[in-house]
């Protein structure tokens, strides 16, 4: 196991590669829902003991991930990343389009031989 650093806003986290880019992926997800919501992972505190941090993760809350040149100090990693990647796979679409296809109607073009809508 790698680890890597999340960085929020409010702080530097100390996780595994596993949750580390599952809370990437689910961040993306939710940001395309325009949704938010917090996520519990398991970091390396300031003593070098196993913590965990509630991160809040949405679109208006940017993070990025690093990867730390370190041995592996955290278990659990697995288990975290498939956690929060079901909530990312649970995640319901709400988003709506810009252009509803529901009024249009459609036209032949006989000069180009298609259809147009």
């Amino acid at each position: 196991m790698i680890m890597k650093s999340l960085i929020t806003q409010v702080g530097t986290y100390l996780t595994g590669d596993a949750t580390a880019d599952a809370v990437l992926e689910y961040w993306m997800a939710l940001a395309e829902e325009r949704r938010s919501d917090v996520v519990e992972i398991p970091v390396v505190g300031p003593a070098g003991g196993r913590s965990s941090v509630r991160v809040t993760l949405g679109a208006m809350l940017p993070i990025a991930v690093m990867h730390a040149d370190l041995p592996p100090q955290i278990g659990g990693d697995d288990v975290a990343a498939e956690g929060i990647r079901g909530r990312a796979r649970a995640l319901i679409p709400t988003a709506t389009s810009a252009f509803d296809s529901g009024g249009a109607y459609e036209v032949f073009d006989g000069e180009c031989g298609s259809h147009l809508i």
